[in-house]
């Protein structure tokens, strides 16, 4: 696509999202799980730090929310709510503080080689995939590469 498309489905949507540039979107995106990413691992040692990243993590969600004129259904806006009910069950319930742990994990794989869990699991909900749930579908979620954007899992081979 180039810059006049890109500007053309940006009007159709009205998206602020969509209206920004490319790198600037991945730069905004990688910084704040990597701020959200050092509140996790800050958190292991002091567990108080697992309440900011709730709070940043609601922040995040209202940025998004706004990013994409609070339209809960965009792909990105969900992920990131669920990622803030994960994190505030981690932290508020007792004795799920391993959701902490397992979020670090995730969160550490999506920054550093691409592979993001939530997005691959997000992606199986009824309404977000394209095609109905199987084994195949299920194996191909978890196994496809990294891709940079929003996932989308490989092709079933024909």
């Amino acid at each position: 696509m180039n810059k006049d498309s890109n500007a053309k489905e940006a009007s159709k949507s009205g998206s602020t999202w969509e209206s920004m540039p490319h790198s600037s979107r991945g730069k905004i995106v990688w910084g704040l799980w990597f701020i959200t990413f050092i509140g996790l691992v800050l958190g292991f040692f002091y567990r108080e730090f697992y309440e900011y990243v709730v709070m940043f993590s609601a922040v995040h969600v209202i940025l998004f929310l706004f990013f994409f004129r609070f339209q809960i259904k965009a792909f990105p806006v969900q992920s990131r709510i669920a990622y803030l009910i994960w994190v505030a069950v981690g932290t508020y319930v007792p004795h799920m503080v391993i959701l902490m742990y397992i979020t670090t994990i995730g969160l550490a794989s999506n920054l550093f080689i691409g592979y993001c869990p939530l997005a691959r699991m997000m992606y199986l909900l009824p309404w977000n995939r394209e095609e109905p749930f199987s084994f195949g579908l299920l194996k191909r979620v978890v196994l496809t590469l990294p891709v940079p954007g929003r996932f989308k899992p490989a092709s079933p081979a024909s």
